[in-house]
């Protein structure tokens, strides 16, 4: 998710903000353990693990959409789920939460993802190559993290032990991996911190072969693009960094209504939002989500909005495959969290329709 300083919204980021700075978990590894190992790849304990559980991925549905919601306090504590859901009407599918490389919580988290599939949802990862800063202050060049440097196997062993992980997890997982790589606010941009298309597309494959060697195959993998707006700094030769249909499951877009909040902003609807990246997304022949959709109250009414846009997406975007509510406050301070004038606002009469929602479907993989 963009973040804006001033004109230019590529100065900043504010897709950090679920779980950046996380306290460490309190099933640290043995002493004698962490001294011997890195302790960012020794496994969080697992107690529920069943090693006779088949290895299980999500399929997409065949109409309609699965609900998601990103909000990291979803995965805080058993019942969250079922709080949102008693807040908002709708029963998330998907819950999506944020973690970075090299800051935070780096781990994979077996109990996180765990509470989530209890509650009936998918757990999505958004996972970012780079150092979060606290604060969301940061900058984009970070050569500790260059694609090139992913490419050339820098960070194996991290990513391996996610693969490892996630492979002993066997439930489904999504995975969405360097998003918005056509800014210029993140150090996986196709075009910062020395990086390139082809650079990016290494990298990406780099990735997904070392999950595919681990047997990682109940991952699907979410190619996310910001969407094509005309941002300054913003690339749109999508095609020269999609990675090829073999290492992607779903292709994806984020997009907010900013309103009036900045200089550069307007109150923007469905359309002049989606359209334009939805009919360049369709040409990939994968199933499409919204990963982040959202708006702010500044310069319009807010709850009214949701109605209309999402009516618009269900009749009008029908290979939609998925759409997620950014239920967070973003790194320039825009509350898009579903409270106060929107509280309740996705249960309006005719905002989700009837059968539009889908509860998720999964196949054994193995």
């Amino acid at each position: 998710m963009l973040a804006v300083v001033g004109v230019a919204v590529a100065a900043g980021v504010a897709a950090v903000l679920a779980v950046p700075f996380l306290a460490a978990s309190s099933n640290e590894p043995a002493t004698e353990v962490a001294a011997t190992l890195d302790p960012v790849t020794v496994p969080v304990p697992d107690p529920e693990r069943d090693p006779a559980e088949p290895l299980r991925r999500l399929t997409p549905p065949a109409s309609g959409v699965y609900l998601g919601v990103t909000n990291f306090r979803l995965v805080s504590h058993d019942g969250a789920v079922a709080e949102w859901t008693r807040a908002n009407g709708p029963h998330p599918s998907i819950v999506n939460w944020f973690q970075q490389w090299l800051t935070g919580e780096r781990r994979f988290r077996p109990d996180w993802a765990r509470r989530v599939a209890r509650a009936g949802a998918v757990p999505m990862i958004t996972w970012e190559p780079w150092s979060a800063p606290e604060g969301e202050k940061h900058v984009a060049v970070q050569p500790e993290v260059s694609l090139a440097r992913i490419a050339a196997g820098a960070h194996d062993r991290y990513i391996r032990a996610w693969a490892r992980d996630i492979a002993a997890y066997r439930g489904p997982v999504m995975i969405r991996l360097m998003h918005e790589m056509n800014g210029n606010w993140y150090p996986w941009g196709v075009f910062t911190n020395g990086n390139t298309p082809q650079s990016y597309v290494a990298a990406w494959r780099h990735v997904h072969e070392i999950f595919d060697e681990a047997g990682a195959r109940n991952v699907s993998w979410v190619w996310s693009i910001n969407n094509l707006e005309r941002i300054d700094g913003e690339n749109h030769d999508i095609d020269a960094y999609y990675p090829g249909d073999r290492f992607v499951d779903w292709v994806s877009t984020s997009g907010f209504n900013w309103g009036n909040a900045y200089s550069w902003s307007s109150w923007r609807t469905a359309d002049p939002l989606y359209r334009d990246t939805y009919r360049a997304l369709t040409r990939f022949g994968k199933p499409i989500m919204i990963s982040e959709i959202g708006t702010t109250g500044s310069g319009g009414d807010a709850r009214l909005w949701i109605r209309q846009t999402f009516q618009r997406l269900r009749t009008g975007y029908p290979l939609l495959r998925a759409v997620l509510w950014y239920d967070d406050i973003d790194g320039g301070g825009l509350d898009f969290r579903l409270r106060g004038q929107t509280a309740g606002a996705l249960t309006q009469p005719g905002t989700l329709g009837t059968g539009w929602l889908q509860e998720p479907r999964y196949r054994d993989v193995g």
